[in-house]
């Protein structure tokens, strides 16, 4: 018999997942990323998979869940930095661009 503490987690654990998944797809079409609605996909799919998971069987670890959670938003944040980014070469003697357009290394030459 299912309860309806089953049945609540199941619809707001559905509603969460339907969100991440367009939350994904907005964010990439506006960074222009490569195909949104397959990054929108994969997230939905590893969240509604870990969704699944812990509603179908009663013993599946929590640890395990989180990684399958986890993953597809992970791969899709990677994806999204190295779009935003683009393909220039890191240099290894200066540390990343802060919010105000400058960098480490020409705050230290100034001083």
């Amino acid at each position: 018999m299912v309860s309806l503490q089953g049945i609540a987690v199941a619809v707001v654990g559905f509603a969460i997942v339907l969100g991440c998944a367009g939350v994904v797809y907005r964010d990439a079409t506006r960074l222009e990323v490569s195909r949104p609605a397959l990054w929108a996909g994969i997230v939905f799919a590893t969240c509604g998979g870990g969704l699944a998971l812990y509603l179908a069987p009663p013993n599946v670890p929590i640890p395990g869940l989180l990684v399958i959670v986890v993953g597809g938003p992970a791969l899709y944040l990677f994806e999204r930095d190295d779009t935003r980014h683009g393909d220039e070469p890191p240099d290894p003697h200066s540390l990343p661009e802060r919010p105000g357009g400058e960098s480490s290394s020409e705050r230290q030459r100034d001083e």
